[in-house]
């Protein structure tokens, strides 16, 4: 690090972290391709968290304090995100980069298995990588809905994958960051009441924007085209095959939700009795800002861990 984004991102981030959970250890990790940073709370049974798409390990910062109570919580960055290493997601191979990545990650923090509560395209990574290794995935929970267990994605990232003119829409949707431009885009697409957003999260997420931009537009692009997840990444009967008993926090009113989605997740719960479903009323696509209790409370009755 040592540019003036990094510098600006992790000043944002500190102050975040000392409101909301100010004895957080920051580390770098090396993995095959670079390095990442990661958040570490906590003493007890290991619990890796993955953001989702567009945010970074910062997204979990709201909740970190309380779920370190119970667990050794790491909230990692992913490629391209927060401040790991810059990517580029053109031409990957995003399902062997997600094992790659996640398998890498585990072995730097000497974890041979691990809980694991991911969000959204997080949520695609952690099942893409316990379909392809289950011993080391002990549970599962996604906490918003993930990609991939059919087409559908919203119209305006369903637009950034459109030839010529996507390019020009993710830029203009990301060209000047800020905190009230992160508040609704964030009220939008992501939660149910932006106004009871955290300032310091709203200008952590603007400095991580301004900071990898292009590196996120790239891995939207290469996931979602104009007619939704591209056909080869969706994993769609497949969700059905995981190993580890698997708890999906669906928000009530998550904007990345079709009906079309819902029957479909309905229909893998129902060939795999590992998988459960639950609402979470009143919620968005990120169920622990609007309704944090109701979803710390189900991630820890599924991990079966009673807090102390």
């Amino acid at each position: 690090m040592g540019n003036e984004c990094d510098l600006e991102l992790a000043a944002a981030q500190e102050l975040l972290l000392e409101r909301y959970a100010p004895d957080t250890r920051v580390r770098r990790i090396r993995w095959s391709d670079g390095e990442t940073q990661a958040l570490e709370l906590g003493d007890g049974p290991p619990l890796l968290l993955v953001h989702g798409g567009g945010d970074g390990a910062f997204e979990w910062v709201p909740i970190l304090a309380t779920l370190a109570e119970t667990h050794r919580v790491l909230a990692v960055d992913r490629p391209g995100h927060g401040l790991a290493d810059a990517f580029s997601y053109r031409d990957v191979d995003l399902q062997a980069h997600v094992r790659s990545f996640l398998a890498d990650i585990l072995d730097a923090l000497e974890l041979e298995s691990t809980d694991v509560l991911a969000n959204s395209i997080g949520g695609y990574w952690a099942a893409v990588f316990a379909l392809a290794e289950p011993q080391r995935v002990r549970r599962l929970v996604i906490a918003g809905v993930p990609p991939g267990v059919v087409r559908d994605a919203p119209l305006p990232l369903r637009l950034m994958g459109v030839p010529v003119v996507g390019p020009l829409v993710a830029r203009l949707s990301m060209g000047k960051p800020s905190r009230e431009g992160s508040r609704k885009f964030w009220g939008q697409m992501l939660v149910v009441e932006p106004g009871q957003l955290l300032d310091e999260l709203l200008d952590v997420d603007a400095a991580h924007m301004r900071r990898n931009a292009a590196d996120i537009r790239e891995l939207l692009y290469l996931l979602i085209g104009p007619r939704g997840i591209r056909r080869h990444l969706v994993l769609g009967d497949r969700w059905s095959a995981l190993e580890v008993p698997t708890l999906l926090l669906v928000g009530e009113r998550d904007s990345f939700v079709t009906p079309h989605m819902t029957r479909a997740w309905e229909s893998v719960a129902a060939a795999n009795p590992l998988i459960r479903i639950v609402q979470v009323p009143g919620a968005g696509h990120l169920p622990w800002i609007d309704a944090s209790e109701v979803v710390v409370g189900e991630v820890e009755r599924f991990l079966d861990v009673t807090p102390v």
